[in-house]
């Protein structure tokens, strides 16, 4: 629905947001206060403990288990680099489900709640269904351990990554954002989209596991192309939609947000999209290098 309103269609945005129950339709909903904001960050709390837990058990036990000769055969950094792409899979397969489920429960269940700003509840205003409150709690953990592995392995981290300064960025704007919307019930529906596009991380780190995991050859190419194509549809084709929903609930009309809300949302809706166009320019270049059979350049040797 999201793609077909990017070319034009019917948008979930103009035809109103649906209401998980029934008292997210009284007129005059009020998003969450103080208090209540704070008592809903505990169960974020508890997910993201969750979400640290599985990434460890995953680390420490799955790689190395299943795929024994693979991870024997790689230098440490290598090593290192292949088990967090299986930890950043497994964090996906639970999270872009998970955030799917949620989109679609806020944009299109039953019955609806609002037909658009100011009526309440709207796009900026509507309070997060507990699915999207565990699973915001589950991928932030997922951030703080991805983290904290790239702080106590520096060393492997520049070898395999390069500069780590725009993953921390991603991250440590996550978190302090990500939690404050689903607790309060702050722009919850752009939060929702960005946990729904966590599902092109399956397919990447499967693609990555293969190709530098030196598994399964004849899988790359398909299973690259398909990451490709799935990134294109969940993070590029939708755009225009997800830029037309930040222009109606934070640009044009605040929409019952507080003039700290709208500036936040100001500031950080548009930092994933630029991220997205970045990311997808390094996809393509890298899926028509595989297309054409060709590597690319070595690297210059570093002076001595």
């Amino acid at each position: 629905a999201l793609v077909a309103c990017s070319f034009g269609f019917r948008c979930p945005a103009s035809s109103g947001l649906r209401a998980r129950h029934g008292s997210m339709a009284v007129p005059g909903y009020e998003v969450a206060g103080f208090v209540e904001t704070i008592m809903q960050m505990v169960p974020i709390a508890v997910a993201s403990a969750i979400g640290m837990g599985a990434c460890l058990v995953a680390t420490r036990a799955l790689f190395p288990t299943v795929a024994k000769e693979s991870h024997d055969a790689l230098a440490p950094s290598r090593r290192f680099f292949v088990s967090q792409c299986v930890v950043s899979g497994l964090h996906a397969l639970v999270s872009g489900p998970a955030g799917t489920a949620v989109l679609q429960q806020l944009l299109f269940s039953d019955p609806p709640a609002y037909a658009a700003c100011p009526a309440q509840p709207n796009l900026a205003t509507v309070a997060a269904p507990p699915l999207a409150v565990w699973t915001c709690g589950f991928t932030c953990g997922y951030f703080v351990y991805d983290s904290i592995v790239m702080l106590v392995y520096p060393e492997f981290t520049r070898a395999e990554l390069g500069n780590p300064a725009l993953m921390y960025g991603h991250h440590l704007i996550s978190l302090l954002v990500w939690p404050y919307c689903i607790a309060s019930g702050r722009a919850v529906v752009f939060v929702s989209f960005f946990l729904f596009t966590e599902l092109t991380n399956i397919g990447q780190a499967l693609f990555l596991v293969l190709n530098k995991g030196k598994m399964l050859p004849s899988l790359e190419t398909p299973v690259g192309l398909v990451w490709a194509l799935s990134f294109l549809g969940c993070r590029i084709v939708t755009i225009p939609w997800l830029l037309k929903a930040f222009a109606e609930a934070v640009v044009t009309s605040d929409c019952g947000m507080a003039p700290f809300d709208r500036a936040l949302g100001a500031l950080t809706v548009p930092l994933p999209i630029l991220l997205n166009v970045y990311w997808f320019a390094l996809i393509a270049r890298k899926a028509m290098r595989i297309v054409a059979g060709s590597k690319p350049p070595p690297k210059e040797a570093k002076a001595e």
